[in-house]
């Protein structure tokens, strides 16, 4: 370990972080000596910098407020660790994590997918994440309880799903959706309906023609006979 990650994870232990920005970097004294940092040096100055003292324990990751040092750990545990002190949003997160966006969206899917992360859905629409180790068990809820939690545990799926499939986009195909999960019709169309009734996503229609058989059987028809291709999350 060089001296200057020395003092980086020691900043990082002191404030019990994982990452903080490049641009952090300025403000201390030792770092910013070792380096020859100036106050009018840009996070490309400060990298080129910074790289010939990156060994093993930190890493430099570009993230929606520009290049940040890490940790060196994978994105899975920096999201575990983030999500341990706070549940947030996944909007909140995406402002203050070295991860872009559209690469975040992703692990964050996949986390859920995978039973490591919970999803909570407010009255308003915001989505709260949370680690899995912080969510109470229900072992000794009753039958009714349970019974209450299942239909979320498919709302984050279809989240997950539409987060994978969508890469990003805000129109997101049903049928691709379908396909990607795989589960029976019932459960996927009363899921969306659900949904759709309690205002968390919106359905739209389209020209069935840009469609093949198969992708108009898997897309899905409204109680009054009309197509609907897409669908949107409302708090995207």
């Amino acid at each position: 370990m060089t001296r200057v990650e020395q003092l980086i994870i020691t900043l990082l232990d002191d404030q019990d972080k994982d990452y903080i920005t490049l641009n952090s970097l300025k403000k201390q004294t030792q770092i910013k000596n070792i380096l020859k940092l100036t106050p009018k040096m840009t996070n490309t100055d400060i990298k080129k910098k910074l790289l010939p003292h990156v060994e093993n324990d930190i890493r430099i990751e570009n993230g929606y407020k520009g290049l940040y040092v890490a940790r060196n750990i994978n994105d899975t545990e920096l999201i575990i660790n983030r999500l341990r002190k706070k549940p947030d949003s996944l909007g909140n997160l995406k402002k203050n994590f070295p991860v872009q966006a559209k690469k975040l969206v992703k692990i964050v899917s996949q986390m859920v997918m995978s039973g490591k992360l919970c999803v909570e859905f407010t009255r308003n629409g915001i989505i709260n994440l949370s680690s899995n180790d912080n969510v109470p068990k229900i072992e000794n809820q009753t039958l009714q309880d349970t019974a209450e939690i299942k239909p979320l545990s498919d709302y984050q799926k279809m989240k997950a799903a539409y987060d994978h499939v969508g890469s990003g986009r805000s129109f997101v195909r049903i049928h691709a959706m379908r396909d990607y999960l795989n589960w029976p019709r019932e459960r996927f169309d009363q899921t969306l309906e659900q949904l759709t009734k309690k205002l968390i996503i919106q359905l739209h229609f389209g020209d069935p023609s840009i469609l093949t058989e198969k992708q108009l059987t898997d897309s899905y028809v409204d109680d009054e006979g009309q197509v609907c291709i897409t669908i949107t999350w409302r708090d995207v």
